[in-house]
């Protein structure tokens, strides 16, 4: 996983101008010190695609499970290039090679069916991806899970934008044009001072997700996020 890691960094920062330390982000709230200072929380893995029609059904699904355990569940949509339901126009395109890479980590190829889903990059029933239908089951069983193991985690950080504007394909066959995707993986990171933002992005919609994996198969054991702040005096801040 190291290596994949270490694949995924040096993909983003292809074409990436990096962000002088002065210019970089910071959170609006303060970064627990540690990942036990705030409570367990869990991640929904939600895998999606601009042509699945299916897929706005399952996003709705995602954010009433959020809503029902606020501040306990984080959302990410992961749109992997790999998959033909996320190919098409350069304008529609929302993949990043870190999504590509943790859908083929998780078993993912191109005839798979979206969408699917998979909560702390842990396996269920020995499957990582997972229909909406067992979506509800697998997320409330997480939340029964609150101890946070006493063992020192990796930490992931992950860049998240909520809200792009674009299209979607719906469910009575029609393209939404004005479509907002939610929660989409855009990059992620081993350290924070190697963090690049594109100037594609909206930063007041960018949030950083702090993951902490387990050493040993690296499912997330506990994730805290924070939303960026855009400070024209001094730039862009984490």
């Amino acid at each position: 996983m190291r290596k994949l890691l270490l694949c995924l960094v040096i993909l983003a920062l292809c074409g990436c101008e990096v962000i002088k330390e002065e210019d970089r982000l910071i959170p609006v709230e303060p970064t627990p010190q540690d990942s036990t200072s705030t409570g367990r929380r869990h991640v929904l893995l939600e895998y999606t695609g601009f042509r699945c029609v299916n897929c706005p059904t399952a996003s709705e699904l995602a954010q009433t499970l959020e809503h029902t355990y606020a501040g306990r569940l984080y959302l990410v949509s992961l749109h992997p290039a790999s998959n033909p339901f996320t190919q098409g126009a350069a304008k529609y395109d929302y993949t990043c090679p870190e999504a590509d890479s943790i859908y083929q980590w998780m078993g993912g190829t191109a005839s798979t069916p979206f969408p699917k889903g998979n909560v702390d990059m842990q396996l269920h029933q020995d499957e990582y991806m997972h229909d909406p239908s067992e979506w509800t089951t697998m997320v409330y069983h997480a939340m029964q899970d609150t101890v946070i193991p006493a063992i020192d985690p990796k930490i992931s950080y992950w860049i998240i934008e909520d809200s792009i504007l674009g299209a979607q394909a719906m469910p009575d066959g029609s393209v939404n044009t004005a479509y907002y995707h939610r929660h989409v993986l855009r990059a992620t990171y081993d350290n924070k001072e190697d963090i690049v933002l594109s100037d594609t992005w909206n930063t007041e919609q960018l949030f950083l997700l702090t993951l902490y994996l387990d050493p040993i198969d690296n499912h997330i054991i506990n994730a805290y996020e924070t939303k960026f702040m855009d400070d024209s005096s001094y730039g862009a801040k984490y």
